[in-house]
């Protein structure tokens, strides 16, 4: 047996043992999180937009998306969702009279349930509210034989490759040459290299956002685009943790809010052909 699969084996073996201590017992527990977001692919184009005024925009986008958030769990629920501040909301910023502002969705409450394989989420976008509810999505991790310490845990390295879709929102319009106007919006697939810190010590099978799947607290984890870091834990604590289930805004699948997504990325496209002069260019999603 090689010493990957002994570890492997051994923290299955620790985390069955431990589940068995605790399943008696209303385990559950707190975690706080920490964003940040690599902005090194994003880019803005848009006409008199310069490269020092593309700089400024990107070290304030960049401030706005450090945020943090609270996951909630037991040995089979959690809930995930941002923490209230006077910076919630949509990331903005301006230069030179120019403001960006990007909200196309975010926000409420992520459900995961690992014994109902189930996932919901209150998500909004561009101003409207949806209950997604589908399926937990399934990871295949690949363990390796990397640890570090993470506080007071030990943590082991896990990755995965994920499909992920990349939206490129063109928007142009030139009055004086009817055949050059045009407002498209193009979906391209990149890879995703993400990479997960978990910890056996905590044998909950959830993480931030949307994923879980590991044997234990995902406590650090990478998509490319933004990092999650575990900044506080705290179980069991004095006053009971009543995780509640979403419940508001349009009911969707996964499928359903993507088709929702193109629908009015296409409409936005067409708003501002018909608008006038100028021209500008944003990519969301992907490996940024």
């Amino acid at each position: 047996m090689t010493a990957l699969k002994k570890r492997i084996s051994l923290i299955v073996g620790l985390l069955l043992v431990t589940i068995g201590t605790i399943h008696a017992q209303n385990f559950q527990g707190i975690a706080t999180y920490q964003s940040s977001r690599n902005m090194k692919n994003m880019q803005i184009k848009a006409e008199g937009v310069t490269e020092a005024m593309q700089k400024q925009l990107m070290e304030q986008m960049k401030k706005q998306f450090q945020r943090e958030y609270e996951l909630q769990f037991n040995l089979t629920e959690s809930s995930w969702k941002e923490e209230e501040s006077l910076d919630s909301g949509p990331a903005t910023a301006s230069s030179g009279g120019m403001r960006i502002s990007f909200s196309t969705a975010g926000g409420g409450t992520t459900y995961k349930n690992t014994s109902e394989n189930l996932y919901i989420q209150e998500t909004t976008v561009f101003s409207k509210p949806f209950l997604v509810k589908d399926e937990l999505q399934a990871y295949e991790w690949q363990m390796t034989d990397e640890t570090k310490t993470i506080g007071n845990y030990t943590a082991y390295k896990a990755v995965y490759k994920d499909i992920r879709e990349s939206r490129s929102i063109s928007f142009t319009s030139d009055s004086d040459d009817k055949d050059k106007d045009s407002g498209e919006s193009t979906v391209v697939m990149d890879t995703i290299s993400v990479s997960a810190w978990y910890t056996p010590e905590i044998p909950v099978s959830q993480g931030p956002e949307d994923y879980w799947g590991l044997p234990g607290l995902i406590l650090e984890l990478s998509d490319g685009s933004t990092t999650y870091l575990c900044t506080k834990v705290v179980l069991n604590p004095e006053e009971e943790i009543k995780i509640k289930r979403p419940s508001k805004g349009k009911k969707v699948t996964r499928e359903e809010l993507r088709v929702e997504m193109d629908s009015k990325m296409e409409e936005m496209s067409k708003k501002f052909k018909q608008g006038g002069k100028g021209g500008a260019t944003f990519r969301i999603g992907g490996d940024q």
